[in-house]
């Protein structure tokens, strides 16, 4: 089935998923542009597919925030009866995924963007729900030096457990990972683990990760460099505590919400400036961190 969508415009593909494909699409007057993303349902296995659109349209509509990545309408494409796809609308966002390798900012403005994604996922968490799949590739950076957090088709409401296994690995808490109960320590375990990978190039050791051999099925499609295990890197005290504290294996031992890890994210960062780190003198930011988004 080819993708075609009553008055508006293809633009460009954007990129692909285990299940799903996203377009940049606009008006046919060119007026309103948004990132639509697109799956087909061909067998009953397909439906939890459509599951995760369903939660992703759930999660994203009761979230108003500006780091968030807004979510509108999921439309259905119907052939006798019987849905054959599946639409979801979203706010289109220019930017580069934290996972690019064009990523090259200094550590203090870094600090900065894992301040203010905490914030939105903190909205998230207001909402009632838990991201449950934080990484690189779902923190975008735009050219205007904004954060924004996208893809929530992995969320579940807070403070329930999920059936099945579903998260990516290398930034997996281990509760997520035990399908136990999961809440807003689950997703700073995934952002501390996500600052780490930004920082370093390597991924910090999971309970799923640590187990698992190069030729595991879980990681059949990754990237060889997604493979690398942690490994020795000189990071600033301030910035390895901060990790630390969030990556604890008990939930009960890192930061409690997302506004505790920005305020320890702030402090740290404040740290950097204040000791005239050498990557401080090219932030983007000023020194106050209430920079408005």
């Amino acid at each position: 089935m080819s993708l075609s969508i009553p008055n508006y415009r293809i633009l460009e593909k954007l990129g692909t998923g285990a299940s799903s494909t996203l377009f940049h699409i606009s008006s046919l007057q060119g007026y309103k542009h948004y990132t639509v993303k697109y799956i087909k349902v061909h067998t009953p296995e397909d439906m939890k597919f459509l599951d995760q659109l369903k939660d992703e349209h759930t999660t994203g509509t009761s979230v108003d925030h500006p780091i968030v990545r807004r979510v509108f309408e999921l439309r259905y494409v119907r052939r006798r009866l019987r849905i054959q796809a599946a639409l979801l609308f979203m706010e289109y966002v220019e930017g580069m995924a934290m996972n690019s390798s064009d990523y090259a900012y200094p550590m203090v403005d870094t600090l900065e963007f894992f301040a203010r994604a905490a914030e939105g996922i903190g909205a998230i968490h207001e909402a009632g729900f838990v991201h449950a799949d934080l990484k690189p590739g779902n923190l975008l950076i735009t050219p205007q030096h904004r954060v924004k957090v996208i893809d929530l088709g992995q969320s579940c409401p807070i403070n329930t457990a999920k059936s099945r296994v579903q998260g990516t690995i290398h930034y997996m808490a281990p509760e997520q990972a035990a399908c136990k109960v999961v809440d807003a320590r689950t997703d700073v375990f995934g952002l501390g683990a996500t600052l780490y990978r930004v920082v370093t190039g390597a991924t910090i050791a999971t309970e799923m990760n640590r187990s698992l051999g190069v030729h595991a099925p879980g990681l059949l499609g990754m990237r060889m460099d997604e493979l690398e295990t942690a490994h020795e890197v000189d990071l600033p005290q301030s910035v390895e505590r901060l990790i630390a504290e969030c990556c604890a294996k008990d939930p009960a031992d890192r930061p409690k919400d997302m506004a505790e890890f920005a305020e320890h994210a702030r402090m740290a960062r404040a740290i950097l400036l204040t000791r005239g780190n050498a990557a401080a003198n090219q932030a983007t930011f000023a020194s106050d961190p209430t920079t408005p988004t």
